[in-house]
């Protein structure tokens, strides 16, 4: 009796299962319009994010024939400028794991880049009549209004991605963050030259933002069952899928003691920071940098700094892909791809920067640079998944700390160039800049591989008589970076 009871059971779930699959939408649906609008939102918010990059050598170019204001501005100065950013968005990255919480995430969303794009077009009016300062606030305040963009991003797709089409999804949304780094490297040259001057910078990046805002208020919707327009098929099938996982309890307590305590959550913190420091050394001080030392144009400059990150964003998909397949096969361990991808990225990066030091070649230093970027790439695959390894239950309480915290090292890199930098054309003075970047990607590594883990911890553990049934957290909500 109780053996014909289990196999009628097991007859059923083989029945539900068979009808969730043959009850799918096929093709495309209202769910990877979701996701194109949030691949959309990334690439403008870091072409605002980007754009003074470039834009920042085309205000300070004293040879432009251009009747617009340019500006006697310092290498200090101009780092203190890229760095202004993260002290907004160090604090609002904190706080926006609880706003998602509490607002609409479409109206918040919807707000954050109305108002990054409002001040991102204002911006040329604001510095020519108020100066440095001004510049100063403007990109402190966008900031702000990006700290808690991503939050937003992982909440919708959360909610409307079906853990099945996660990877592939997750992949084309995050990977707004380079396409919007290679529009901004290669649009800002050509414009701030030839289409009216450094303003357009922020015209044109500003104005994408609105058109977006326009698109979004239209038809982006927080979940299926808020869509006006999705068929019932849809909504129904998104709706079951997400409703069959589980996620955190809203009544379980955070162990941050044991956090505080545990070595590989310390190592995860200190390669974040680490990262941190060399890729945005490398986002807002190479195009200077081509500009003072190689002397390339504001055209070539642009190109030349879009390209690492177009290599990057291409060779990223079957980096991932081999990596997956080479876990799923057996063949290395968890551990060995997180610790080998990681090394290959920050090792990798470091090899590049001082060679590159060593080099007066303009085509060998585009190459060395491209390298390492695209080296990067595998830190994705590294450190940065490594918080859904240890601490899978917090994974996303754990990000938020690491992702936070590690904003400092983003201040303070563009601030270390100041410093250093006193004359933007010599070369040896760039050559301690990447020398101790090369030195912060060894270290942070080396810590990464000493301490760090790649199986849960014993404090990740959440006692049986607080678990209770929730949605699952998006795994990519876990494993990106801002």
């Amino acid at each position: 009796m109780g053996s014909a009871t289990q196999d009628s059971s097991k007859t059923e779930k083989s029945m539900q299962r068979t009808t969730s699959v043959d009850e799918k939408p096929s093709g495309l649906g209202v769910r990877h319009l979701q996701a194109v609008l949030l691949f959309l939102c990334i690439t403008v918010n870091y072409l605002m994010r980007i754009n003074l990059s470039i834009g920042i050598v085309l205000m300070t170019d004293r040879n432009t024939t251009s009747d617009i204001p340019v500006f006697d501005w310092t290498m200090k100065q101009k780092s203190s400028a890229h760095s202004s950013f993260f002290f907004g968005y160090l604090f609002m990255n904190l706080a926006g794991a609880v706003l998602v919480t509490k607002i609409n995430n479409k109206f918040l969303l919807l707000g954050s880049v109305t108002i990054s794009s409002a001040v991102t077009v204002a911006t040329p009016a604001l510095v020519i009549m108020a100066g440095f300062y001004m510049l100063i606030l403007i990109r402190i305040i966008l900031g702000f209004m990006q700290g808690f963009m991503m939050a937003c991003v992982m909440g919708q797709m959360s909610r409307w991605i079906p853990a099945t089409e996660r990877s592939r999804c997750g992949a084309i949304v995050l990977g707004g963050v380079h396409f919007g780094t290679i529009v901004s490297f290669a649009t800002s040259g050509v414009l701030g030259t030839k289409f009216g001057g450094w303003p357009t910078v922020f015209y044109f990046s500003g104005s994408l933002g609105v058109i977006w805002v326009i698109m979004w208020a239209m038809i982006g919707a927080e979940s299926p069952n808020s869509c006006r327009y999705i068929s019932v098929k849809e909504r129904d099938y998104i709706v079951e899928e997400l409703s069959s996982s589980t996620s955190l309890p809203k009544n379980v307590k955070i162990p941050w003691k044991e956090m505080l305590k545990s070595k590989p959550c310390w190592a995860l913190l200190l390669v974040t920071i680490g990262q941190n420091w060399g890729f945005w050394t490398l986002v807002t001080e190479m195009p200077s940098y081509f500009s003072s030392i190689l002397n390339f144009d504001s055209t070539t400059n642009g190109y030349m700094s879009a390209l690492p990150f177009v290599s990057l964003w291409i060779f990223s998909f079957p980096a991932s892909y081999i990596a997956d397949l080479l876990v799923k096969k057996n063949i290395i361990s968890v551990t060995v791809c997180r610790k080998g991808c990681n090394t290959i990225a920050h090792w990798g990066a470091a090899v590049a920067l001082i060679i590159l030091t060593f080099t007066k070649n303009d085509k060998l230093v585009v190459i060395i640079y491209i390298f390492c970027v695209t080296m990067m790439g595998f830190a994705t695959i590294g450190y940065n998944i490594n918080h859904l390894d240890i601490v899978p239950n917090f994974a996303g309480f754990l990000m938020g700390i690491t992702n936070g915290l590690s904003n400092i090292s983003s201040i303070l890199a563009p601030q270390f160039v100041g410093i250093i930098v006193t004359d933007s054309t010599n070369a040896f003075q760039w050559k301690i800049v990447f020398w101790v970047s090369a030195l912060i990607f060894f270290l942070g590594n080396l810590i990464f591989i000493i301490m760090g883990k790649a199986k849960p911890q014993p404090f990740n553990e959440i006692p049986e008589d607080i678990k209770t049934p929730h949605k699952k957290m998006s795994i990519a909500s876990i494993c990106s970076r801002p």
